[in-house]
């Protein structure tokens, strides 16, 4: 679940309030509990009502949620339940009859899913049995402590408070701060348990515990057997954090990203020209950092929050731009250690091509990580462009370089022209240093044109391809693509008005190619 950040004192005051104090002749208790809100409680009421068997009228909220509503977290959309008997048939009668959604995630372990709305808000409610005898074990045999607390549900629920059973101090070290896992076999239950440890360190920005990271580096190999769409998934929640670089080197020092990234691996010791002061590797790390830093303290621009929404918006699922913009800084050198040459005459060390190369070899990472056609062509056109906002500041910003790369990248060019800033911001080399600030002021000025651009109102183009076959028997292909470019990228400049001149133009691009 997406939440938002906490720091280690908002949760230590959450945890000391939601903490009350039964009076009784004996010395006194304190029981945690939490209170659900009346839309998800309403409709968690009606699904136990709906489990037509009576032994099934009672459940357990269990893990991450009970956590989340503890701490009192505002957007609390996913609840997990599970029961002792297998709630799926039932479940898909329930949802058949209420009119919601139905998904059976797990058939062999009993896991079933019904999505409701209320008030424009979807809720997700997953019911799994037991993954043992009782709610004891069940709850031991989870990932980490703080998502092994329970709440028992028995309808009709006319209370919204409930105790918490926390049998394992799950409470205790979410006040401590601490990632404790339930067992020492923990990733052989579930490898990908091994990313969900990073998940939840970088959410609430906790240190991983030395036991714990001992057993992550025992394990990391284990990460091999499980299906990348599920790593895939955790590691863009590692991704959605604001300092994500600090947690992707982590994970790199355990041995976890090698599994999912190998070809930034590769990049490791793979030393640059007089641009650079760090090797390949160590220069994708900090273009990372420099552009979460980027995103925190903003662009004096007057469109800098329209560029912030658009990074906000989902490319697929539940994946953002800005964590694609992530991932595609992590891979937009790949390229460079197969492409590096030493130049004879002035031993210079030089990547031509690396770029393309790059780009070739994000399709293969899109394919690995599962990602959708959508996300593969973005990391390939962003890989293919990082270079591209260098080379126009330093050939000169103009308009028609402008209208030419917007053209070309739509508004992904406003995250590779940030992107291109955070590599260059990286990139301190001997002959780098003295060009920075013109190249910031470059890229603020790349992005603020997008947004003037967006203020034109469309023009009806002047020719069209039915022109150019019509006047020209120009048939379509490589040429017929190049004037309707250039006849579209002349209007916009204002250099033709009508559609003789347009015509014009077009007969003497056909007659000089």
């Amino acid at each position: 679940m997406n939440t938002e950040d906490r720091t280690n004192t908002d949760q230590k005051a959450t945890i000391d309030q939601n903490t009350k104090v039964q009076s009784t002749e004996a010395p006194s208790i304190e029981i945690p509990s939490i209170e659900i809100p009346q839309a998800p409680l309403t409709m968690l009421s009606e699904l136990l009502y709906g489990m037509s068997e009576a032994r099934n009228r009672e459940g357990y909220l269990v893990g991450g949620t009970v956590r989340d509503l503890f701490l009192k977290r505002t957007d609390v959309t996913d609840f997990d339940l599970a029961f002792a008997e297998n709630p799926s048939p039932m479940a898909s009668n329930f949802a058949r009859a209420k009119k919601a959604g139905f998904v059976l995630l797990d058939e062999e372990h009993a896991v079933a899913r019904i999505i409701r709305s209320h008030d424009g808000v979807s809720y997700t409610f997953d019911l799994a049995k037991f993954r043992a005898p009782n709610i004891d074990q069940d709850l031991a045999e989870r990932d980490f402590t703080i998502n092994a607390m329970s709440i028992r549900l028995q309808w009709p629920l006319l209370d919204p408070h409930f105790q918490i059973y926390d049998p394992l101090n799950g409470l205790k070290h979410l006040a401590e701060k601490k990632l404790i896992q339930c067992s020492d076999e923990i990733f052989n239950q579930d490898p990908v348990r091994l990313m969900r440890a990073f998940r939840f360190a970088s959410k609430f920005d906790w240190e991983i515990p030395e036991k714990l990271y001992a057993l992550i580096v025992r394990d990391a190999e284990k990460l091999k057997k499980c299906a990348f769409e599920r790593i895939r998934d955790e590691f863009f929640k590692v991704l959605s954090v604001k300092d994500s670089c600090k947690w992707i080197r982590k994970m790199d020092q355990c041995g976890i990203l090698q599994l999912i990234l190998p070809e930034l691996i590769v990049s490791k010791n793979v030393d640059q020209n007089r641009w650079h002061h760090l090797d390949v590797f160590e220069h994708t790390l900090l273009a990372l950092e420099n552009f979460e830093k980027q995103l925190e303290t903003g662009m004096p621009i007057p469109c800098w929050k329209r560029i912030k929404d658009f990074l906000s918006q989902p490319i697929s699922g539940n994946r953002t731009y800005e964590q694609l913009f992530k991932l595609a800084i992590l891979v937009h050198d790949i390229g460079k250690p197969i492409c590096k040459r030493t130049e004879e005459e002035s031993g210079k060390i030089v990547f031509h091509g690396h770029e393309m190369e790059g780009s070739r070899m994000c399709e293969e990472i899109a394919e690995r990580l599962k990602l959708s056609g959508n996300e593969c062509t973005f990391l390939m056109k962003v890989t293919k462009n990082h270079m591209r906002p260098g080379v126009i500041i330093q050939e000169g910003v103009t308009e028609r370089r402008l209208f030419k790369y917007f053209s070309e990248t739509g508004r992904d060019g406003l995250g590779v022209a940030l992107l291109s800033l955070a590599d260059r911001e990286a990139a301190q080399g001997p002959e780098n240093k003295d060009e920075l600030p013109k190249f910031r002021t470059g890229i603020e000025n790349i992005i603020s044109d997008f947004f003037k651009q967006m203020e034109y109102k469309p023009k009806k183009p002047l020719l069209t391809g039915h022109d150019l076959i019509a006047h020209f028997n120009l048939a379509p292909g490589p040429l017929f693509r190049k004037v309707l470019e250039e006849i579209k990228e002349a209007q916009h400049l204002g250099k033709i008005q009508s559609r003789n001149e347009a015509l014009e133009l077009a007969g003497n691009i056909i007659r000089d190619s």
